[in-house]
């Protein structure tokens, strides 16, 4: 088995799981103000249980999404001054509360989803605009202090261009997941493919797949590694069936089918391994159980030493 890490599992449908109600539009972004001491806790269970990596809980802590809310404040040139505040002060503190779970033991990545649904290319607000959104959240995760910036569930070439741009003039490791229609293409029907191509004119340090049913994920991880040859991870949705755009799950895949996925990944030679929603600490838990077997296994022996007579 190759050497690889470990990326944490879901933070909103974990949220879900322990009760919290997300609200629409800001979703997870919510509990950073409102139930920090549970983002915390669900942070701290993904390090104890074995996690290389963990993401702050940044995936919707954008001024567009709260302004979505009706949120009403001042207004200078079309910005809404107080959704802006509200947004960084979520992401500051989603930032501060993941430094705190990650201590020593993890890398801390900060999340960056399109600007819109994440499942509805059609809505993306354009290059220009989305260039200026993204490089402000950039400048944000930057200042406070992620060690990697994750371009999260990216669904068509156009909108991951713009984040690639709006992000190049931030000295941090980039990483890019997406999200997919099928085993070949992404949601917006582009090939996967041609993302890939894409990504080899920027300085990308690790190509991603999140949020696919585990087949999908098994079918087009096997296209990445034969097409791609930096550094590939995957963290697959494990619900049953297409993902769902709240994030509540009511099937899930089994623990069985997830750890064999992982192994084949493993085996493939990816070199980050996680889960997306509906994932929990226990399955990092497994994932260090195969990390383990695979850092015992990896071990040289000593040969057996020749007995003289």
């Amino acid at each position: 088995m190759s050497a690889f890490k470990i990326l944490d599992s879901a933070m909103g449908s974990e949220l879900i799981c322990r009760g919290i109600e997300l609200p629409q539009h800001i979703w997870s972004a919510e509990a950073n103000l409102t139930n920090p001491d549970l983002v915390l806790q669900i942070h701290k269970e993904y390090v104890t249980a074995g996690a290389d990596y963990i993401t702050a809980n940044t995936f919707r802590t954008t001024p567009r999404a709260y302004r979505k809310l009706g949120v009403r404040g001042k207004e200078t040139g079309g910005k809404n001054q107080e959704a802006e505040f509200l947004a960084k002060n979520s992401l500051n503190k989603a930032v501060e509360i993941a430094k705190e779970a990650a201590g020593d033991s993890a890398k801390v990545l900060g999340s960056i989803a399109p600007l819109e649904d994440c499942y509805s290319p059609d809505l993306f607000s354009g290059k220009d605009i989305a260039i200026k959104e993204f490089r402000q959240l950039g400048a944000w995760l930057s200042n406070a202090g992620v060690d990697i910036l994750l371009l999260e569930t990216m669904n068509s070439l156009a909108e991951t261009e713009a984040g690639l741009l709006a992000l190049q003039k931030f000295n941090f490791p980039v990483w890019v997941s997406f999200v997919l229609k099928d085993d070949e293409h992404l949601l917006s029907g582009e090939l996967l493919l041609d993302a890939l191509t894409l990504l080899q004119d920027y300085s990308v340090k690790m190509v991603l797949l999140n949020c696919n049913p585990l087949q999908r994920t098994e079918n087009a991880m096997v296209c990445i590694s034969e097409n791609w040859t930096e550094k590939w991870g995957i963290y697959p949705n494990l619900g049953i069936g297409e993902p769902a755009p709240d994030g509540k799950i009511s099937e899930y895949e089994s623990m069985e089918k997830f750890t064999i996925l992982m192994e084949k990944a493993i085996e493939l030679g990816t070199s980050v391994v996680g889960g997306c929603c509906g994932s929990s600490p226990e399955h990092i838990n497994e994932l260090s159980k195969i990390k383990n077997k695979s850092n015992i296994t990896s071990i040289p022996h000593p040969q057996s030493p020749i007995k003289s007579y």
